[in-house]
């Protein structure tokens, strides 16, 4: 009885079932995590991985996805994963939009079409991308949202996102902003508060 004890306690776990591919679609939230996972580096399962964003219900899962795809920080996955900005899932926009703010190679080729999308909210969820892209060129993509946009949170979310990266070369440029809304008692507010330090940066 004891050596069919220790040959149990030996024995190696089962193999997974199928390819990691297929346990994407598992019924088992915990196996199409670890599909997600083991199809880290894998180039040819960005389709597959994409396909999974928005149908994943488990958020545990979609991480697992996301944060495989922004490892990859590949064109194809910049590309397949903005359109969810515009989601009416909040939870779904948030969390691409966290991976895509781990993408700083191919994230910046999307760019232009995102801040002029005709979607405010899409604008705003690229200025939180921005805050968060470890990205050298990012500060003065917000300054660009900050002197250019038409829409007042837009401009707000971009200042939010700048501020902690500013310096006093962006003193004109929220001044400017400032004054274009005048009826928007928030954001004269968050930049008259934070002007000093901004001046003060340069010191």
């Amino acid at each position: 009885m004891g050596l069919v004890r220790r040959q149990a306690a030996d024995a190696p776990p089962p193999a997974e079932e199928g390819t990691a591919r297929q346990r994407l679609t598992d019924a088992d939230p915990e196996r199409r995590r670890r599909a997600a996972l083991d199809l880290e580096g894998d180039a040819e399962a960005v389709p597959a991985l994409l396909a999974r964003v928005p149908a994943e219900p488990d958020p545990a899962v979609r991480d697992a996805v996301l944060t495989t795809l922004a490892a990859l920080d590949h064109a194809d996955v910049a590309t397949g994963l903005a359109p969810h900005l515009r989601s009416d899932d909040a939870a779904l926009r948030t969390a691409v939009a966290g991976a895509l703010a781990a993408m700083p190679a191919s994230v910046p080729a999307l760019l232009p079409t995102l801040l002029a999308d005709p979607d405010h909210d899409v604008r705003i969820m690229t200025a939180m991308i921005l805050a968060d892209l470890p990205h050298p060129g990012a500060a003065e993509w917000l300054a660009e949202i900050v002197a250019a946009d038409t829409h007042p949170n837009v401009v707000a979310a971009a200042i939010d996102a700048l501020l902690p990266m500013a310096g006093p070369e962006h003193a004109d440029v929220l001044r400017a902003a400032r004054d274009r809304f005048p009826e928007d008692p928030f954001l004269r507010f968050t930049v008259d508060a934070a002007l000093p330090g901004v001046q003060e940066a340069g010191i």
